[in-house]
């Protein structure tokens, strides 16, 4: 499926403001399993971002006043999504184990994995690369690249400006562009 142009989502601002049942089903059908695996990037569980990414949405119809059809719809769902996800893990006793089944996912998400070994080998580089990222460069690479967002609604995720967003992926992509280039170096000699 194609994701919505800002069009859609001005469109389904003002209808769901509006109190528009479809509009706001349509907004979830559209957006749900992406929200669930940008949540899944916090909680490493599916089970526990599906509640959340729920949980947003119903917290959306019950403020849907209050939505603003001239902000970005799109960048108020992450928001809320991110900020859920943030409580889950303030209020979550125990550390949570990182997923691999996450982290292949937002691979191939993020780049289609060709069949050979050094392929899975890069792409593996890639992962545990962006992993090793400061947290929130790490967040805004991964909204911008891995979500499609830009900086604008980046930085209304991440409570910054649009100037820091772009920071932090400058700073991202000259680490991975370095990390890369030290490991061709090394994989050419072996």
């Amino acid at each position: 499926m194609n994701r919505p142009e800002k069009e859609q989502f001005e469109h389904w601002a003002e209808k769901i403001w509006q109190s528009d049942r479809r509009a706001f089903d349509s907004l979830f059908r559209s957006m749900y399993s992406q929200l669930v695996n940008f949540a899944a990037t916090y909680t490493h569980e599916k089970s526990s971002a599906a509640d959340i990414v729920q949980d947003s949405f119903i917290s959306l119809w019950q403020n849907r006043t209050s939505i603003d059809p001239g902000q970005s719809l799109k960048a108020y769902l992450y928001r809320i999504v991110r900020n859920r996800s943030l409580n889950y893990l303030r209020n979550r006793s125990s550390e949570i184990a990182q997923s691999d089944i996450i982290v292949e996912e937002r691979l191939q998400t993020a780049e289609e994995v060709n069949s050979n070994e050094k392929a899975d080998e890069l792409s593996e580089k890639f992962s545990e690369w962006i992993e090793q990222l400061p947290e929130r460069q790490q967040e805004a690479f991964e909204l911008s690249r891995f979500e499609g967002l830009n900086h604008e609604e980046i930085a209304s995720v991440m409570d910054v400006s649009p100037k820091t967003v772009n920071n932090h992926i400058v700073a991202a992509l000259k680490q991975l562009r370095s990390l890369y280039e030290e490991y061709s170096g090394k994989s050419s000699h072996t």
